[in-house]
């Protein structure tokens, strides 16, 4: 990833926060200019985690707080949003996809009391059409 100035980012920290009050770990503030986040939140573990990249200066004024990670490099940050952001089945075209059930003769009542996330997988892994794969945007 690329700032406006050019220069690439390779610090970011992985901070905790209480997802019901939005009380971050060292009161660090959503707000800040400085710390930019894309989308990288994990809102159903406890606490919940973000990751937000440092665009001006540099991560040591974070160091030693508890519940932030300071993340270096490319490689750290990508494997911190692969495990907090993993990626997401989701049915991209309905109208394929209950379709393609139809002429498989797949009745969605036969996956009872599973999750969501299980039916698309078990469906997406026997080939049904309209069910696409949602990747989080990496460094």
């Amino acid at each position: 990833m690329v700032t406006e100035q050019g220069r690439s980012m390779e610090t970011a920290l992985l901070i905790e926060f209480n997802a019901s009050t939005g009380k971050r770990a060292g009161g660090i503030s959503p707000k800040n200019p400085d710390l930019l986040c894309h989308g990288w939140q994990d809102l159903e573990s406890v606490p919940a985690r973000e990751i937000r990249l440092v665009m001006k200066g540099n991560a040591s004024a974070y160091e030693d707080i508890p519940g932030v990670t300071i993340l270096k490099g490319k490689d750290e940050i990508n494997n911190a949003i692969d495990i907090i952001k993993p990626d997401v089945l989701s049915i991209e075209n309905e109208i394929l996809f209950l379709e393609d059930l139809r002429q498989r003769n797949i009745n969605l009542s036969d996956y009872q009391g599973q999750s969501q996330e299980q039916i698309l997988t078990a469906l997406n892994n026997t080939g049904i059409v309209g069910i696409c794969v949602r990747k989080a945007e990496k460094v």
